[in-house]
């Protein structure tokens, strides 16, 4: 079974692959956000820098292009990028970007209805926008990945996010925060307004390197979220009796795996083994699990 992995496990991982591979995530993001500067510079006259002031439905048109075509493509790219490196394959610009062009109507799609039911969610008095927020989390990498449609993206992001929302926002905070602090830094520190070839550039280079960090961390939460989810999921068939209760074993005797939590077990605990020998994880207890522990303790 896989072991959990903390936020600051994660963000480690990501500042690790991004600097295994550095300019494969940067090419991967400009390939995208480039065409897309330059397009916006040439009809509105900004850049990332410069776009406080423009009306409303100039805003509203490039949120929608963003929402549908923008972080969807990168985030296509960066988890199919992510994908090779767990399989043992060497990541290459060319196979990347088939692959997440191929996927991108799929992944645009899922993308942009989860994004109008926040929107919606966070209208209607915003925890329910929170909620929906954590709940479809890795939705565009599961629509990438497993390219069942839209809506079953939407489910299958719900299915792994489920149990794992204070993980997930935590991580939100921390990725967010890392990846845009210094666009919005550079935005007032310059005033919003200047739209000079230096403030473009410096716009143009935070938006690339932002964008790519971030989507670079949700594909590693993605398969996080993947690995907890198959832990806590696997058939309960063939376990042995009292196998799932945590107290059937010593501390130095119990193995490595996820566990009933005895006084709450709607969640299971994740003991790390003899080479780790404390608990270190919590996931949501999957129904068919509960349901035989209950089974072998007459419970």
């Amino acid at each position: 079974m896989s072991e959990p992995r903390s936020v600051g496990t994660l963000v480690g991982a990501t500042f690790a692959l991004y600097w295994r591979y550095p300019w494969l995530f940067l090419v991967l993001a400009a390939a995208v956000i480039v065409p897309y500067e330059l397009l916006s510079l040439l009809t509105t006259g900004t850049s990332a820098l410069s776009r406080e002031d423009l009306d409303f439905a100039t805003q509203s048109t490039l949120t929608l292009i963003t929402w549908a075509l923008v972080t969807p493509l990168v985030s296509a790219l960066h988890v199919h990028a992510v994908t090779a490196v767990r399989d043992g394959r060497e990541p290459r610009i060319g196979a990347v970007a088939l692959q997440g062009i191929r996927a991108l109507p799929v992944v645009a799609a899922a993308s942009i209805i989860s994004g109008l039911g926040i929107g919606l969610g966070f209208l209607a008095l915003i925890v329910p926008g929170v909620i929906l927020l954590l709940r479809w989390a890795v939705v565009a990498q599961a629509a990438a990945i497993e390219r069942e449609g839209w809506l079953p993206a939407l489910r299958r992001s719900a299915d792994l996010t489920d149990g794992n929302y204070a993980h997930i926002f935590i991580f939100v905070l921390v990725i967010g925060t890392i990846a845009g602090a210094p666009l919005i830094v550079a935005t007032f520190a310059l005033g919003g307004a200047d739209i000079s070839l230096g403030a473009f550039l410096l716009g143009l280079t935070l938006s690339v390197v932002g964008a790519s960090f971030s989507a670079l961390g949700y594909a590693l939460l993605y398969y996080d979220l993947v690995a907890r989810w198959e832990a806590v999921s696997v058939p309960a068939a063939g376990r042995a009796p009292g196998s799932w209760d945590p107290m059937a074993y010593s501390d130095a005797t119990r193995p490595k795996g996820w566990y009933v939590n005895t006084t709450d077990p709607k969640k299971m605990n994740h003991w790390g083994g003899p080479e780790l020998p404390e608990w270190n994880g919590t996931a949501r207890t999957p129904r068919k699990i509960r349901r035989a522990w209950e089974a072998e303790d007459g419970r």
